[in-house]
C-alpha cells in the first residue's frame, strides 16, 4: 500500500472512531440519532427567529446527562454569554426538589404525611377557617389543601376555598405553609434551612449549587432576566427560602435531580417510589390524571412522563422525565418569551416527543 493510500484509511479510522465515542451524540426515542451540532444550530437559528435572549438546554439519555446546550447572552445589554454554569431562577420547579426534601423528613420520622400539620404548627393567618386543622402534608403536595396560590399581601388572612381534600387547587402557599412547618420541627431559619437542603439533598445527587436563599455568588453566575426583551435587575431578589419559587441553578444541575430520582441509590428506592407513585386517593386537576407527590403525570405513547414548568415573570423553567426509559430534558431560559414564542415546545418536538406545558 502507498503512502497516501495508508495516510488516508488511517485518517478514515481515526474520524469512524471518533464518531463512535462522541459523548455529544443524542438519539430520538425512535431509532433515529440527532447529533448535538445539528441540535446547537437548531436551537440557535430557533432562538435568533424567536428573539428569546437565553436558554440552557440539559439531555438525559439512558439516566445519564448525554447533551448540554448552553444559548444566547446573560444580559442583552452587555452580550455577556451564557455557559452551562449560568445560573437561572427555576421559578416552580423549586417545588420539586422541595417535595423530595420533605420526603426525606418522612422517611426520618419528623413528619407523617397524613397528619394534620396545625399539630405541628398552627398557621396563624388560617386560625379564622376551622377546616385548616384538616390540612395535611399530602394534601399540600398534591394541591388539594384548599389554599389559594397566592394572597394579595404577605399579612392577609389565608383562605381556604374548600374542605382540604376534596379538590384541587394549585397552591404556592401550601408549600411557603409546609416549609414554615418543617422549620419549626428542625429548628431552623432559612439560612439553617438551606444548609440541610445542602446536606440532604445537593450533595448527595452530585449538585454544586442549588440556592433556595440569596448568596453572595449568585449575581456574579446569574443571567439576567428578561421582560419584553429588556432585563430586568438581577440584584433584587426576595432574599426568603421559597419553598415554591426561589430556587437558583444551573440546568445541569437540576438534571442530576432529575437522574437521581430515575436512577435512585438503594437506601432511596423506597422513597422514590412513594416520592413518585401516583396518588390516587386524592382529588385530580380536573382533565387530568393523578399527581405525583413531586410532579404532575400524564400518560404518553413514550410511557408515564413526570414534568413540571415554571413562571417567574422574567424567567421560565421547564423539565419532564420518563423513569423507565432514563429519558429526560431541562430547559431554564432568562426570558418571559420561552413558552409564549413556542421555543420550548420546538425543542421537545425537535426531539421527537410530544408536548405538554402545565
Amino acid at each position: 500500500m502507498k503512502f497516501g493510500d495508508w495516510l488516508a484509511v488511517s485518517m478514515l479510522i481515526i474520524a469512524l472512531t471518533a464518531c463512535q465515542s462522541n459523548p455529544r451524540e443524542i438519539k430520538k426515542e425512535s431509532a433515529d440519532s440527532l447529533e448535538a451540532a445539528k441540535l446547537d444550530r437548531f436551537i440557535e437559528e430557533r432562538m435568533k427567529k424567536l428573539k428569546v435572549p437565553g436558554v440552557s438546554v440539559v439531555i438525559i439519555k439512558d439516566g445519564s446527562i448525554a447533551y448540554k446546550g448552553a444559548f444566547g447572552v446573560k444580559n442583552t445589554s452587555t452580550g455577556e454569554k451564557i455557559t452551562n454554569k449560568t445560573i437561572f431562577e427555576a421559578a416552580s420547579l423549586s417545588k420539586p426538589l422541595f417535595a423530595y426534601f420533605v420526603m426525606l423528613q418522612v422517611q426520618k420520622g419528623l413528619i407523617e404525611l397524613d397528619e394534620p400539620l396545625y399539630q405541628y404548627h398552627p398557621n396563624k393567618h388560617l386560625l379564622i377557617d376551622s377546616r385548616h386543622k384538616q390540612i395535611t402534608a399530602r394534601m399540600l403536595l398534591t394541591h388539594t389543601s384548599g389554599l389559594v396560590n397566592w394572597r394579595k399581601n404577605p399579612g392577609d388572612e389565608l383562605e381556604v376555598l374548600f374542605t382540604p381534600g376534596t379538590q384541587f387547587q394549585y397552591s404556592g402557599e401550601g408549600y411557603e405553609y409546609l416549609r414554615r412547618v418543617l422549620q419549626e420541627l428542625l429548628q431552623v431559619d432559612d439560612d439553617g434551612l438551606q444548609e440541610l437542603v445542602d446536606k440532604e439533598v445537593v450533595e448527595s445527587i452530585g449538585a454544586d449549587f442549588m440556592m433556595y436563599t440569596w448568596d453572595d455568588e449568585i449575581p456574579s453566575r446569574k443571567a439576567f432576566g428578561h421582560r419584553k426583551g429588556l432585563p430586568t435587575d438581577n440584584h433584587k431578589h426576595d432574599m426568603n427560602f421559597g419553598a415554591s419559587y426561589s430556587l437558583n441553578t444551573s440546568a445541569e444541575n437540576y438534571a442530576k435531580f432529575l437522574i437521581t430520582l430515575m436512577k435512585p441509590p438503594a437506601s432511596k428506592r423506597k422513597l422514590v417510589e412513594d416520592f413518585l407513585s401516583l396518588q390516587t386517593q386524592m382529588p385530580s386537576e380536573e382533565g387530568e390524571m393523578h399527581r405525583s407527590l413531586g410532579f404532575p403525570v400524564k400518560q404518553t405513547t413514550k410511557g408515564l412522563r413526570y414534568y413540571h414548568s415554571g413562571n417567574n415573570g422574567d424567567f421560565r423553567a421547564y423539565c419532564h422525565f420518563y423513569k423507565e426509559k432514563g429519558y429526560g430534558i431541562v430547559m431554564f431560559g432568562n426570558s418571559d418569551n420561552l413558552f409564549s414564542s413556542n421555543l420550548a415546545q420546538e425543542i421537545v418536538e425537535h426531539l421527537d416527543d410530544t408536548w405538554f406545558y402545565m
